[in-house]
């Protein structure tokens, strides 16, 4: 039994890729995890081989040993939110629709990976059926980008205004909310649906290259925002700040496309000061 008297840090569980070069993947959702004052704990779906100029080859774990492994995490029953990331497969997605239906009263963002930058298939065509009728009902919040919300939804997606009718769609089928987000537009452009409203957030294209894991990082910081305690509009808002910010502080770990500085923060606050980011301007 634990006897310590120190209060605790948010635990939150990410469920997806390991990505060895540390930008993507849940090693780039722990690194989030920690910026914002949580503790991450990890499922791994399937082992990458990647650095900063693309990722080459791809493994999935066997589906026992990852079930395994998230349950006997849970089984500590301190986790507060859950993230999912890269799934691979069919039989994987079929592991985290069991976890999701145990831990429903657990807020869930599913980052839907669908494809590498480097063209490389991250889950399969089975997968991507399974996960569109099964997990999108599972979890508070889905984060698609432009072309995962085009493969999720069957529509063309490249303007806010059919980046608003993806998010409508993912919601109808079965989504309690989407963010579908446009890093690729002229401006930094997010689409939030929570099911009745839309809002949109703009903010300006920052070091376009040094972009390598904003889609993992994106959700994880909204998951661990979650896990805080925060409402969804706020953890949004909070996390498009925070990953804009990572963007601008990124620096070269290699000749491709450069990953977030997620420990920004704590380059800026060595002792541990509280810092808070101020939100993108939210555009009804």
């Amino acid at each position: 039994m634990n006897h310590h008297s120190n209060p605790s840090l948010p635990v939150v569980l990410t469920i997806g890729g390991f990505d060895p070069s540390s930008g993507a993947g849940i090693t780039a959702d722990l690194k989030t995890f920690s910026a914002h004052n949580c503790y991450g704990v990890a499922a791994i779906t399937a082992l990458t081989i990647q650095n900063t100029q693309g990722t080459t080859a791809c493994q999935g774990v066997d589906p026992s040993l990852l079930k395994r492994s998230i349950e006997t995490l849970l089984a500590d029953e301190r986790i507060k939110a859950i993230k999912v990331g890269m799934l691979w497969n069919k039989a994987a997605a079929s592991v985290v629709r069991e976890i999701l239906e145990a831990t429903s009263t657990l807020p869930a963002v599913l980052d839907p990976v669908i494809r590498a930058t480097s063209g490389l298939e991250l889950l399969d065509a089975e997968g991507l059926e399974f996960l569109k009728a099964h997990l999108l009902a599972r979890v508070r919040l889905v984060t698609p980008n432009l072309d995962e919300a085009a493969l999720l939804t069957g529509l063309k997606v490249e303007n806010v205004e059919s980046m608003k009718a993806a998010a409508r769609k993912l919601v109808e089928m079965g989504a309690k909310a989407a963010v579908v987000t446009g890093g690729h537009l002229d401006k930094a452009v997010d689409v939030l649906f929570d099911g009745t409203e839309f809002e949109t957030f703009v903010g300006d294209r920052i070091k376009p290259d040094n972009t390598h894991g904003t889609g993992c990082t994106f959700a994880s910081a909204i998951a661990a925002n979650l896990a805080l305690g925060r409402p969804l509009h706020d953890a949004v808002v909070l996390s498009k700040a925070y990953v804009t910010e990572a963007i601008r502080k990124a620096y070269a770990v290699g000749p491709g496309r450069l990953p977030l500085n997620h420990l920004y923060r704590m380059q800026q606050n060595p002792r541990g000061t509280d810092h808070a980011d101020v939100g993108p301007e939210p555009v009804h």
